[in-house]
């Protein structure tokens, strides 16, 4: 095994660790809402066996507050079962559109994301043949380097496009908020090169661009 290799398979198990972890904080956040709604409704019962209509409204709310954030939660674990699939075959069909709309609501948990704007062509995506971890690996480090450049308070317009020959192109466009570090790190670099993806920077450094290519079964 060389060094590559090597720093790939540490690579993998850190970007697994990373996501498993946001996504069970995430669900210890909705839990601990669920808990104190259920615990200001046992409080509100308590100090009135009949309740009135103030104590009433409060009841309702705390119900409408548990069902969102139920919700929520379906929709947490819905992304987490996708993640976790995406082991199940080392090189497969992948949906571009797809893929990208579950790295937008996993990254969405992190501490400085900030709004994404998904613009797809055509309407069900490019399907390329690649890894879908390693894929999912190098979109996580596009959205976090593109999070850092546009601020908490900035945008990210995210365009899915296929090239003629099957290769699937992601575009990230932004305003700068503050001065970065070139786009891509060397770690990045290495993620690409691991499933033949290649990275594009933008001229005015406003935005960059990864071809996927549609590789041959192996």
């Amino acid at each position: 095994m060389n060094h590559d290799d090597q720093f790939c398979g540490y690579e993998d198990l850190a970007f697994f660790g990373k996501i498993n972890a946001g996504i069970s904080h995430e669900l210890k956040n909705k839990l601990a809402v669920i808990s104190e709604t259920a615990g200001l409704m046992d409080d509100v019962l308590e100090m009135s066996k009949k309740p009135g209509k103030k104590q009433l409204e409060t009841i309702v709310t705390c119900c409408k507050t548990i069902v969102e954030e139920v919700n929520r939660g379906f929709g947490v674990v819905k992304h987490m079962n996708s993640f976790s699939h995406s082991v199940d075959d080392l090189f497969t069909e992948v949906n571009l559109t797809e893929t990208v709309a579950l790295m937008v609501h996993i990254t969405g948990f992190l501490s400085d994301a900030c709004k994404v704007d998904v613009n797809s062509q055509p309407e069900f995506g490019p399907m390329v043949y690649t890894c879908p971890f390693r894929l999912q690996n190098l979109l996580y480090h596009c959205f976090v380097f593109a999070f850092k450049s546009a601020g908490l308070n900035g945008r990210i317009d995210v365009s899915i496009t296929k090239d003629d020959d099957g290769a699937g192109r992601v575009a990230f466009s932004y305003a700068l908020s503050q001065p970065c570090a070139p786009f891509a790190s060397e770690d990045t670099k290495k993620i690409a090169a691991s499933i033949n993806a290649e990275i594009h920077i933008a001229d005015d450094c406003r935005g960059f661009e990864i071809l996927i290519p549609r590789l041959k079964e192996h």
